[in-house]
């Protein structure tokens, strides 16, 4: 599709093409690299616990102490991006989660521990939503769940190099010295430190302040951009924070997070029962985020219309329910492994789908803070995987049986992405886009 600008005319496939290739990958890289620094807990837990002689739920308690620090200063830090630029903000949240995650790796005693997780917390705390609401600077809602995909692509890269790679770390106890827990956080904290650099050197604010675009690809941007913002967004850009539509969102994205979590957490854990080596675990922990790969790669393409996108999150979460549920009654550990190989992708396909919806009903700072908002309350999620998983498990005896924590939380964004499609929430940006 071209269309005219001035007295040239702008190929808008090639354009985009261009602002994916340069703004895109850069971001994705630094949350391919959150996500390895979050499931790295679930792989030192196998030899932590012991070490510092904890229980496999003080432990959990501990690491989850995470996800209160990141809820405490999601909001401002989010706010930041937008006031002091991408390009800075994201460089400084880099640097600080790099710093206290290497750092964890010479805690004594569980109280250190979960004094530095709740550091690391405060440290990484608006950098999902900060790159959400980058990326709406830039691209338009009919290119954006194709780009939140290509995010996504970095969650699931992000748990299939942490688990090649902290299972691997595990089997290097004792080497110079040091535990495999050890080794696993300082090998995971060092990349935050390595894309620092670049992260402040090369990534453009926004599409004023990109060398890469010329001055009528600059004003076309910008002119496709605001013709999308919805009308009345003049008032107090906190109020976002009480809108009913953010609240729903929230709760959705606190479900998809306990899912996600769950399943980050506590498969090392599961996979350790089948009577595996270290490296074993991380190779076998690896397939569902292959599969996870594939999925995303193909499906959010589709995803242009936002009807289409909520009856996709139904199907998405029936299909993972009947897989996680199945994946605790099957009677052996390849069908198991099976069915968790297909359930996991399920969950990362709930991103795309949920972030395609902020920016049809909010813009610019409102934007940002209701992407703080939804992220900073869904977060919650983390912190009630990272309990639920170890008592679940207690309770029913088994460490498989832990999966039904994910199904169940499947199963209730199935009903509330039922409830949104049906119930009008989609018809409401239209009024207000007028």
């Amino acid at each position: 599709m071209s269309l005219a600008t001035g007295h040239e005319t702008i190929d808008e496939e090639k354009l985009f093409q261009k602002i994916v290739w340069r703004v895109v990958p850069l971001a994705v890289l630094i949350y391919l690299i959150a996500i390895i620094d979050r499931a790295n807990v679930g792989f030192a837990k196998l030899q932590m616990v012991s070490a510092l002689q904890m229980t496999e739920q003080l432990y959990g308690m501990a690491s989850s102490l995470f996800f209160i620090g990141y809820l405490v200063l999601e909001v401002p830090s989010a706010y930041a991006v937008n006031r002091f630029g991408a390009r800075l903000w994201l460089a400084r949240i880099l640097l600080t989660w790099g710093i206290l995650t290497i750092a964890t790796a010479w805690v004594t005693s569980g109280s250190l521990f979960a004094a530095l997780r709740f550091l690391v917390g405060c440290a990484e705390a608006g950098a999902y939503p900060g790159i959400i609401y980058y990326f709406t600077l830039w691209f338009p809602k009919n290119h954006r769940a194709k780009v939140l995909g290509f995010l996504t692509l970095g969650s699931a890269f992000g748990n299939l190099f942490g688990s090649l790679v902290s299972g691997f770390l595990l089997d290097l106890d004792g080497t110079l010295g040091l535990a495999g827990w050890q080794w696993v956080f300082i090998m995971t904290g060092l990349p935050a430190l390595a894309l620092f650099p670049f992260a402040l050197l090369s990534l453009p604010d926004g599409p004023a302040k990109a060398r890469f675009l010329d001055a009528g690809e600059c004003d076309w941007l910008k002119k496709r951009l605001g013709a999308e913002e919805p009308a009345g967004q003049h008032g107090n850009p906190l109020s976002v924070i009480w809108d009913g539509r953010v609240l729903l969102l929230s709760l959705v994205y606190m479900l998809i997070l306990t899912s996600l979590y769950g399943v980050i957490y506590w498969l090392p854990t599961v996979v350790r029962g089948f009577g595996v080596s270290g490296t074993q675990n991380g190779l076998l922990s690896a397939i569902p985020w292959v599969v996870g790969v594939a999925a995303l790669v193909i499906i959010p393409r589709h995803l242009r219309k936002e009807r289409t996108v909520l009856f996709a999150m139904v199907a998405i979460s029936c299909l993972g329910l009947v897989c996680f549920y199945l994946s605790t009654t099957l009677p052996q550990n390849w069908m198991r492994m099976v069915a968790m190989s297909i359930g996991t992708p399920c969950i990362s396909l709930l991103f795309p789908c949920l972030w395609f919806l902020p920016s049809l009903f909010f813009s610019g700072k409102h934007v940002a803070l209701a992407i703080a908002a939804i992220s900073t309350i869904g977060n919650l999620g983390g912190f009630f995987a990272q309990n639920l998983m170890p008592w679940v498990a207690g309770v029913a005896g088994s460490p498989v049986s832990a999966m039904l924590v994910p199904a169940a939380a499947l199963a209730a964004i199935g009903v509330l992405a039922f409830v949104m499609s049906v119930g009008g929430m989609t018809n409401r940006p239209q009024t207000a886009t007028r």
